[in-house]
């Protein structure tokens, strides 16, 4: 990118800055965009979620809110160390290893008409 083509803010107006062009300013104000926006998904995700496990609807979406059981897993540590002690290399250890905790899952999607 040539550097010439960057322009400064205090070179411009805040009207001017949402007319920019700039690959720069546009990249930036997607970024400001997508953070607003994924504020807001955080917000009505905790406030769909303290309605508890179920079906909601809304006009087009419908909302359903799951709890994932916890799975347990294995004191990775103390395991390593074993199979340490066994000689079996770490490569196995970390391709045949994984955990996965419990959580509270909201999926959405459209409503099917009637």
């Amino acid at each position: 990118m040539d550097t010439a083509s960057i322009v400064y803010l205090h070179d411009i107006s805040e009207q001017e800055i949402f007319e920019v062009t700039n690959p720069v300013d546009e990249l930036g104000r997607i970024r400001a965009e997508i953070a607003a926006l994924k504020e807001s998904e955080e917000r009505l995700i905790a406030q769909i979620k303290e309605a508890g496990v179920g079906a909601y609807d809304g006009v087009a979406y419908r909302a359903t809110v799951s709890e994932v059981a916890p799975r347990e897993s294995y004191d990775t540590k103390a395991m390593e160390a074993k199979l340490r002690d066994m000689g079996v290399d770490n490569r196995w250890f970390i391709h045949n290893t994984k955990t996965t905790a419990g959580y509270v899952t909201v999926r959405v999607s459209a409503r099917k008409s009637k």
